[in-house]
C-alpha cells in the first residue's frame, strides 16, 4: 500500500508539472502587490492568464513531456522515470531548450513589460535550476522530483513576500507537499538523503532568489 501511495505521489508531483501547481496558485489566489505600478497576477484578465499559462503549459510540460517518451521509445533511456543517473544528460538538455524556447516567447510577447514580472523570472530560474542539475548529475543523481518541489516552495515564497495579503497556508502546503515527494523518494529508494535534500534545496534558493529579485 505504501509503496503504491509513493508510486502515486511521484506521477501526481512530477517535477514537469510544479512550476504549473505555482502559476495556478499565483494566478488564482486574490493577491495585491506591494508595488503600486505593478500588476497583481490575479488581476490579470481571465484570457490573458490562460494563454501564459498556456504557453507554460506546452513548454514546461507537454513538449518535454512528449520528449522523454520519443527518448524512451528510441531505447536512448531506460526508463520514463529516467532511474539512470547517466541517461540525465539528454533529457536535462531537453528541457533547457524547451525552457530557453519559453523564456524568449514570453519576453518576444511582452515587449513593453506589461505583464506582472513572474512569468519571466519563474522561466529564467527553471533555466537556472536545469543548468545546475546538468551540471550536478556529472557527479551524483540529484534528485529532479526534489528539485520540482524546491521549484514550487521557492517560487511561492518569493511571490507571497512580495504581495500584501502572503498566503501562509499556500506556502506552508508547498512545503507539505515537498515532505510528501522527498519521503515517497525515498521510499522507494530513487535517491539518497543527499540527493534528495541537494535537489531541493538548490532548486528552492535558486528560484526563490531569481523570482524575488526579478519580481
Amino acid at each position: 500500500m505504501k509503496n503504491k501511495l509513493s508510486h502515486l505521489i511521484s506521477w501526481v508531483f512530477i517535477p514537469l508539472l510544479m512550476p504549473l501547481y505555482g502559476l495556478l496558485i499565483a494566478l488564482f489566489y486574490p493577491a495585491e502587490e506591494l508595488v503600486q505600478n505593478t500588476i497583481a497576477m490575479y488581476a490579470l484578465p481571465l484570457k490573458i492568464k490562460w494563454i501564459v499559462f498556456g504557453m507554460f503549459a506546452v513548454f514546461s510540460f507537454a513538449a518535454p513531456g512528449l520528449s522523454f517518451l520519443g527518448l524512451f521509445r528510441f531505447k536512448i533511456i531506460t526508463t520514463i522515470d529516467i532511474e539512470n543517473r547517466t541517461e540525465r544528460l539528454y533529457p536535462l538538455l531537453i528541457m533547457l531548450i524547451y525552457g530557453l524556447m519559453l523564456y524568449w516567447l514570453i519576453g518576444e510577447s511582452d515587449p513593453k513589460h506589461l505583464l506582472p514580472p513572474y512569468f519571466l523570472s519563474l522561466s529564467l530560474a527553471g533555466i537556472v535550476v536545469t543548468v545546475t542539475f546538468m551540471l550536478l548529475t556529472q557527479v551524483l543523481k540529484i534528485s529532479m522530483h526534489a528539485g520540482g518541489a524546491g521549484i514550487l516552495t521557492g517560487f511561492l515564497y518569493a511571490y507571497f513576500m512580495q504581495q500584501h495579503n502572503p498566503s501562509y497556508a499556500w506556502i506552508g502546503l508547498s512545503i507539505l507537499v515537498s515532505g510528501l515527494v522527498i519521503s515517497a523518494r525515498w521510499y522507494l529508494r530513487k535517491h539518497t538523503a543527499l540527493e534528495l535534500f541537494l535537489g531541493y534545496t538548490l532548486a528552492g534558493i535558486i528560484t526563490f532568489g531569481v523570482v524575488y529579485i526579478g519580481g
